[in-house]
């Protein structure tokens, strides 16, 4: 048997670990595997390399992916689907493993219902926004970056009195963004989910201060506005409360997304790559590997591509409760 295994869209840590289990435990049943380059837009350039036991040592430690990603509008067109599929046809490639998120997922579902391409898909998102999963790789590692970033933001937000606008992401969906100012213990959240007006926070943060806080921090998702939109607009109606507000900008980026992948995504990626081919073995096609029930299992693509996964707002209302 051969089949491909390629990583697409935005990269997430523990993408390395997930192709080094999958292409072991394939070689593992005399299973070869092709590597795609730069995900979708590798099959369209005819760009792969053959993977083995050996050319996936030593990267179960890295960020990022060893096969590199792209996101790939071509695809969106059938007529270069349609390229995909005969290519991989002429190739002798019966299975595709695509690691990624939801942008990934569309893509295997059009595998699914357009070709005779049998598909599994790994979770490969730092925003855990899959629909079906209680978890989604590199989820842990990204959390962990942007805490340990914010605890030192908060040292210097401290020794001047300031307040901080700390820009992280999670576009459309607010669970990393929240979960990041749990963690740290930070002040304010605004996501997506949950707007109020540029007088509501400041309102907030002159709350805090007359209660005896040294200083604030705002967490703030890339998906509710840009921090220095947010700047713009906050500033003058902090100084109407006190001209000594000083408001400060850290904008994290990608910085998330890069790094040595926690242990917890190491094994998470580790276990996903092993359980792709075991589904491959078993000729269960459409599924992505998933976590439900606190169990490694596979999850019906269907399912992710047809349903958005939501928030739970309590976590909001908790964290408002206890930063008085």
């Amino acid at each position: 048997m051969r089949i491909g295994i390629l990583t697409s869209g935005g990269d997430s840590p523990g993408m390395n670990a997930a192709i080094r289990a999958a292409v072991r435990s394939a070689k593992d049943k005399n299973i070869q595997v092709i590597g795609f380059i730069q995900g979708l837009k590798g099959i369209l350039d005819n760009k792969f390399i053959e993977l083995d036991d050996r050319s996936v040592s030593g990267i179960i430690e890295k960020g990022g992916t060893i096969l590199q990603s792209s996101r790939e509008p071509r695809f969106l067109q059938y007529e270069y689907r349609k390229l995909a599929y005969e290519r991989l046809n002429s190739m002798g490639i019966e299975w595709l493993i695509i690691i990624g998120g939801n942008g990934s997922l569309k893509a295997a579902h059009k595998f699914l219902t357009e070709s005779s391409i049998k598909v599994v898909g790994i979770t490969g998102t730092i925003d855990n926004d899959i629909y079906g999963t209680e978890y989604t790789l590199g989820y842990d590692t990204a959390l962990n970056t942007a805490t340990e970033a914010i605890d030192k933001i908060r040292d210097t937000a401290f020794s001047f009195g300031r307040i901080f606008i700390v820009e992280v992401m999670g576009r459309d969906y607010g669970l990393l963004p929240l979960d990041i100012a749990l963690a740290t213990g930070s002040e304010l959240v605004l996501i997506p989910e949950y707007r109020i007006s540029p007088n509501v926070i400041a309102q907030k943060v002159h709350m805090y201060k007359t209660k005896g806080k040294k200083h604030v921090i705002i967490v703030l998702s890339e998906g509710y506005c840009s921090a220095f939109e947010l700047e713009k607009e906050l500033s003058p109606l902090l100084k109407q409360y006190n001209p000594e507000y000083e408001l400060r900008i850290c904008v994290l980026g990608h910085i998330q997304r890069g790094g040595s992948p926690t242990a917890y995504d190491r094994i998470f990626g580790t276990l996903s790559g092993q359980k792709s081919i075991e589904l491959i073995t078993s000729n269960k096609n459409g599924y992505f590997i998933g976590l439900k029930d606190n169990k490694i299992q596979p999850i019906e693509i269907e399912l992710a591509v047809r349903n958005k996964k939501t928030l739970e707002h309590k976590l909001i209302s908790t964290l408002e409760e206890i930063s008085i």
